[in-house]
Formats: structure tokens, sequence, C-alpha cells
């Protein structure tokens, strides 16, 4: 269930031809997110009415109580951009720590109705689950594990220098290489992510074969999200841990290489998102 509100949380990095792309995503989430809920198995029609209602319940909490806090978070990173100044490790690491408490408040308040509703299936909609999340994770690793780790390793630049033409407009070759040479020098901590998260979803599945409770779920969902490192040796959080502080000092170099039009299109981007969500804040 971690899916739930992570479409939202996504908002923000998605970029934009218009303020509208994000209104018109954001008003057909409750859809979309009740399609991903109930494409993990197949649900009764007492549990798809519950997951209707609390997607409902969550969708409203979140244009109160969320979409003001991501405003406030866009306009302390544009005012770090309008500075003028060079963009310090400081500002990258306060922004990255803020981003990440975003995310969870986005998705706490999901972790009692998922334990709830996963407290009461059966053994065929288990087995559903183990189907879906295996379904998941292979399609994740065929996207950015296929190949040799210099081709993973290529792969991941490219998807990098698209997401950052997406925020910034069209880099120069320069600009690119300079890009790929930094990404190659970044810890490969993909496989990582994708093994912990298939080891904390068997965990999962383990205590519904059991019959856990609902507490010990919420339990586990909720160390899941708020404290993930405690599912990870201390080699593997050290890796982790050198792999954000490389690409707070790759985004640093990055935002150094940009000119005066490609910093101007990211301001524009970072006031797109701000009406956008400020609009939706409102209900207009």
């Amino acid at each position: 269930m971690k899916r739930i509100g992570i479409f939202l949380v996504v908002l923000l990095l998605l970029p934009l031809s218009g303020c509208s792309v994000v209104s018109i995503g954001y008003n057909y989430a409750d859809a979309y997110l009740r399609y991903s809920i109930n494409s993990y198995a197949t649900f009764d029609d007492r549990q798809t009415e519950i997951i209707r209602e609390e997607v409902d319940v969550f969708m409203r909490w979140h244009r109160r109580v969320m979409l003001p806090q991501y405003v406030s978070f866009l306009q302390e990173v544009r005012l770090v951009a309008l500075s003028g100044k060079a963009l310090m490790h400081e500002d990258v690491g306060r922004l990255r720590v803020a981003a990440r408490k975003l995310y969870v408040k986005t998705l706490q308040p999901t972790v009692s109705p998922a334990a709830s509703l996963l407290s009461g299936i059966n053994a065929a909609q288990i087995d559903e689950l183990v189907h879906s999340f295996a379904k998941e994770n292979n399609r994740q690793r065929d996207k950015v594990l296929t190949g040799n780790p210099h081709e993973q390793l290529r792969k991941r630049a490219e998807r990098t220098i698209d997401f950052i033409e997406s925020l910034v407009g069209g880099l120069t070759d320069e600009q690119q290489e300079k890009i790929r040479e930094q990404s190659h020098r970044l810890p490969f901590a993909t496989a990582l992510y994708l093994r912990l998260r298939e080891e904390n979803q068997a965990g999962l599945v383990g205590m519904l074969k059991e019959n856990k409770s609902e507490e010990e779920i919420a339990a586990l969902l909720s160390a899941w999200l708020t404290t993930p490192e405690f599912s990870r040796s201390p080699d593997e959080q050290e890796l982790l841990m050198s792999f954000e502080l490389a690409t707070d000092e790759m985004i640093v170099n990055v935002y150094a290489m940009l000119n005066e039009r490609q910093k101007k299109t990211l301001l524009i981007n970072i006031s797109k998102y701000i009406d956008s969500f400020t609009q939706l804040a409102s209900g207009t």
C-alpha cells in the first residue's frame, strides 16, 4: 500500500507545460489512487467501499493540509533561486530534508487505513498481493538494472539529463557531458533500494500470513515510512548516506553550470507549481 499518496508527491517533480497539467492530474488523483490500490488484489464489495471512503477522506485532508505546505516548500526553493547567490551544500541538504518530511507527512495518514484493510484480507488476496509486488519489482528491475554496470550508469545519466531538461530547458552538449561524468561518479544504490523494498514487502507478507493484528501491521508500515533505516545494516546505511551526499554535491555543481536562460526557465516552472497548488488548495 506504499503507493497511496506517492502520486501526489511525485506531482512536485513532474515537468510542466502549464498550470493546467497539475490541476487536471490532481483533480483525477482520487480515481488514480483507487485504481492503484485495487490493482494489488481483488477486493470484495465491502473492502472496495472502504477504499473509496478512505481515498475521499485522504484527498480532502491533502487538499486542505498538505497543498499549502507544498506551496511553502516551493516558495523556499524559489527564494534560494532568486537570491542570485551560488547554491550551497547547506541549501541542498536543508531542502532535501524538508522534502523528505513532506513525503512522510503526506503518507502518514495512509498507515492506519492500510493496516486496517490489510489485516482483513484472506489467503487468496495475500497471494495476489505477493504477485503484484513481484510484478512491480520486476518492472522496476527491468527498467534500471538491465545490462552491464556501465550500461546501468549510462541509463541513469540519461534519465538525469532528461529530468533536468524538463525543469530548465535544453542543455548544451558540454553541460550534458559534464552531467554524465558526475552521474557516473555517484554511488550506484538502486539495486540496494530495490532489495530493501523487497525485504520489507516480504516481512509484511509474512505478518499477513501469520494473521498479525492491525496494530502490528501499522507499526511495521510506520517504521518502513518514518525510520527506513530500521531494516538496513550499517554498511547499507553508509552507502545510502554517501549516495545522498554525493547527489547534493552534484545538484550544487549542476546549478552552477546553468546559464541565465536556464535559471529563468527553472524559476518559471517553480512559480507554475506554486500557482497550481495555491489554486488547488483554495478549491479553484
